[in-house]
């Protein structure tokens, strides 16, 4: 009888230390917000675009950058996107 307890006192204790790891979803808004700024910096390379479009695309893509960074990703897309309408891009809409 006491070995049951000590088993079951054991796994109760797994459950409760591994569960946490188990329920963590990798955040699929960082991959979306790092690949909007690497389209935002791909479009920066192009030359036929304004010195005040480049300017406000340059500004939003450093902070999106620092958004990033931070780990507000949400915020990353944000700029990302505003940056890309900078330069006259429409950002991809956001999957449902």
């Amino acid at each position: 009888m006491t070995a049951w307890l000590w088993v079951l006192g054991a796994v109760v204790i797994l459950a409760v230390v591994t569960l946490p790891y188990l329920r963590a979803h990798p955040r699929p808004s960082t991959d979306r917000a790092r690949s909007l700024l690497s389209r935002l910096e791909h479009e920066l390379d192009r030359s036929d675009i304004t010195e005040a479009a480049r300017a406000e695309a340059e500004r939003c893509r450093t902070l999106a950058g620092s958004a990033l960074a931070d780990d507000a990703a949400a915020r990353a897309e944000r700029w990302a996107g505003a940056g890309l309408r900078a330069v006259g891009v429409t950002a991809p809409k956001r999957p449902r």
